[in-house]
């Protein structure tokens, strides 16, 4: 079994009233909300570390 399908599995187990259709669902969109998060956060970094670069009076002594 993969990771997704243990996702699934215990969701459906901790919600019976669930169906399958709509636990990959909710699965899916969590992981598209995650991997989107992950996204953003890599591209924030990247501005920062551009804009540190380019800016002389932001950098470290160490860096100097």
């Amino acid at each position: 079994m993969t990771k997704t399908d243990d996702k699934i599995d215990a969701l459906l187990a901790k919600h019976p009233n669930l169906t399958k259709p709509d636990a990959i669902k909710i699965v899916t969109e969590k992981n598209e909300r995650k991997k989107k998060k992950r996204v953003e956060k890599a591209e924030r970094s990247d501005a920062k570390k551009l804009k540190k670069k380019g800016n002389p009076s932001a950098w470290d002594e160490v860096d100097a």
